[in-house]
């Protein structure tokens, strides 16, 4: 007779992703079932990267083994050892109430001999579980130890080098950096964070992890918007803030500005609202669409592709309208969508050309001082409250209208950077870099100079585009 064991194999960190660990307890428990008589492994459930020890990883792997043995798909498990299936005590009992449900299911390990069939073989695996899982949240408090040491001392940590950095995570990687420059510049001029994404995925770009996939919309915000970018030492994404109250320095060379780094994680976060609000966002697949106004409602115009446009004809493949009654506006103006986008575009390369003078220095934001005067406050009270020179509680109750203050002015300083970036990004050598921006980029440069364009209704029967009924209002 054939028992169908299921092989369980899991290595908690595999970080060049090449599953040694876990193939050679592939092949370990394999052999041992070779030598038992009439046991087969029928499947293996492989959780290579995965813990078994924190509370919020899911094994897939381990989550299927479970299923399996409980419908009777196997008749059994093999594993290396025990702490490879469960070092949490909660996993454990899982698998014990499958077992105690079928008391004909085989259990193994390589290490030692234990039986979950059994009572005295499930106390022995509660007591090693146990044990295990202890060993494992020591272990977890001096790592914790030891990385906010690390961390209060501004050095770097543990784990793969920081995309922009080489291996030491001190030098820059100047081909990176480059990357992450470009990008920077592209948000803040209001190219979409998709583009950017779909841009490094076109050129192969990896994470430093390098898991040989193309790279995502959340690792590439992860990447431009890492506080090391500015030089300062980040904990899970986050400034680390040192016992003084103050974010803490590291030991490597930045990348970016903190004030161009706080701008693109306003742009990402959406503190320049404003556009949405008055919709007048970039996520928009024509030039125009929402900085039309129709003459006759004053709803803004939206574009769609003409039905009856063929592939060679002369007409223009889609046209600015106002929308229907049913959608808020009247249906009663409509233009052509190729000879309206041109004649904007030449407006746009005469209001460019005329800006030959040097760009006006920026503004500086009148708020700085306050901020910076609320900031030492904080950083004064924690450092207090670590030194035990005030409560707790005394220290809090201070804190908590000092760190308002500090966020909305902090809020009030990132908009005022970001205006006044946008503003400078937004500027390109016209007409020969225009075409080649993507779309949210070139209606920036349009939003840069106009504010609205006033559509008149045509008339029945014109068909020639007639620039004169165009009311463009100028933001200037």
């Amino acid at each position: 007779m054939v028992v169908r064991l299921g092989g369980y194999a899991r290595i908690s960190l595999d970080k060049d992703g090449e599953e040694l660990g876990v193939e050679r307890q592939r092949r370990d428990y394999r052999q041992v079932a070779g030598v038992r008589p009439g046991w087969e492994v029928a499947r293996d459930y492989i959780d290579n990267d995965l813990s078994a020890f924190k509370r919020n990883v899911v094994r897939p792997e381990f989550e299927r083994l479970l299923v399996d043995l409980q419908s009777g798909v196997i008749e059994g498990v093999i594993a290396y050892d025990l702490d490879r299936l469960a070092r949490q005590p909660r996993d454990l009992e899982r698998l014990i109430d499958v077992f105690e449900d079928r008391t004909e299911l085989v259990f193994c390990t390589v290490t030692n001999d234990i039986d979950l069939s059994t009572s005295d073989g499930r106390t022995m695996a509660r007591v090693m579980v146990a044990f295990a899982n202890k060993a494992s949240a020591d272990t977890g408090r001096r790592v914790a130890r030891k990385h906010r040491e690390l961390a209060d001392a501004g050095k770097n940590g543990g784990g793969f080098p920081p995309f922009g950095w080489k291996a030491d995570r001190i030098t820059i990687d100047p081909v990176q950096a480059e990357l992450i420059a470009e990008a920077h510049d592209a948000l803040l001029a209001g190219t979409r964070l998709s583009t950017i994404t779909a841009e490094w995925q076109e050129k192969g770009i990896r994470t430093s992890r390098n898991t040989g996939k193309p790279i995502t919309r959340v690792a590439l915000k992860g990447i431009l918007t890492n506080p090391r970018l500015a030089g300062f030492r980040a904990v899970k994404g986050q400034k680390h803030i040192g016992p003084d109250g103050k974010p803490v320095m590291g030991m490597w060379e930045p990348i970016c500005t903190p004030e161009k780094l706080d701008a693109v994680v306003a742009v990402l976060e959406g503190v320049n609202s404003r556009y949405r609000a008055n919709n007048l966002s970039n996520n928009h697949k024509y030039l125009l669409s929402g900085i039309l106004r129709c003459a006759e409602c004053g709803t803004r115009m939206i574009a769609n592709m003409r039905s009856s446009w063929k592939e060679g004809s002369k007409g223009s493949r889609f046209a600015y309208r106002c929308p229907a009654a049913t959608d808020g506006g009247c249906g009663k103006v409509s233009r052509a969508g190729e000879p309206l986008d041109q004649h904007i575009i030449n407006l746009i390369h005469d209001a460019e050309a005329r800006l030959n003078a040097p760009a006006a220095e920026p503004v500086e934001w009148p708020g700085a001082a306050r901020l910076a005067e609320v900031e030492q406050e904080i950083g004064e009270l924690i450092s207090a409250m670590n030194g035990k020179k005030i409560s707790a509680a005394t220290a809090i109750a201070m804190l908590e209208p000092l760190e308002r203050e500090r966020d909305e002015l902090g809020y009030e300083r990132n908009r005022h950077t970001v205006e006044q970036m946008k503003a400078s990004a937004a500027t390109v050598d016209l007409p020969d870099e225009f075409e080649r921006l993507p779309i949210e980029r070139q209606r920036s440069v349009v939003m840069k100079h106009i504010k609205a364009i006033v559509v008149q209704p045509a008339g029945r029967g014109a068909r020639k585009f007639n620039p004169d009924l165009l009311d463009v209002v100028w933001t200037a």
